[in-house]
């Protein structure tokens, strides 16, 4: 019944933003509030619980993409600076732009994974370098590049005037961030 309530409550979500109440869960699944309540103290607990496992997903999607051996760097960076949690909808601007005004701890959860979860890249990135995929550059420089690329990205703000979806604009940065702005020679041939 957890599960459902969840999938309930992101449905919701989608729909309201975080502004749904409990009536509303309660009226879309048929159910008593009451009923809600015994696996739910609150509207805030269930969306605490919905962000920490989209957080959750993240982390274990950038683990599976780090033990796949017969990656190459470029490739295990590309996927793991790519990942969007599939549950909460975190491309969804409005939804972004709520959590950080009406949901202020779980914003905060949200760009601490930003800000500081980024001991798999770093690892990728080493192991690119020592692998000679990649140049010998400054690992904390470039993590400290990535964060604000991804802060920025991110940020409800830029996503509310930007034409281009989260995902496009998640892929021209990463896509950014690994090749420049130059256009490479595979390009060229197009």
């Amino acid at each position: 019944m957890k599960k459902r309530l969840q999938q309930a409550a992101l449905e919701l979500i989608v729909k309201k933003g975080l502004k749904f109440t409990m009536n509303d869960l309660a009226a879309l699944l048929g159910i008593s509030k009451r009923t809600i309540y015994e696996h739910f103290e609150s509207k805030e607990q269930m969306i605490s619980v919905i962000v920490d496992e989209a957080i959750a997903e993240v982390k274990q999607a950038e683990k599976a993409i780090y033990d796949h051996q017969d990656w190459s760097s470029v490739r295990k960076l590309k996927e793991v600076l790519s990942i969007l949690p599939s549950g909460l909808h975190i491309g969804d601007v409005r939804l972004l732009d709520e959590m950080k005004r009406f949901a202020p701890e779980e914003w905060k959860k949200i760009d601490q994974l930003l800000q500081e979860e980024w001991d798999t890249v770093t690892a990728i990135i080493h192991e690119g370098i020592a692998s000679g995929e990649l140049r010998p550059v400054h690992v904390p420089t470039v993590i400290q590049i990535m964060r604000g690329a991804s802060g920025a990205i991110f940020d409800p703000e830029f996503l509310i005037h930007s034409t281009e979806s989260l995902t496009r604009a998640t892929h021209t940065m990463v896509d950014t961030l690994l090749y420049g702005i130059t256009i490479r020679e595979d390009e060229r041939s197009e």
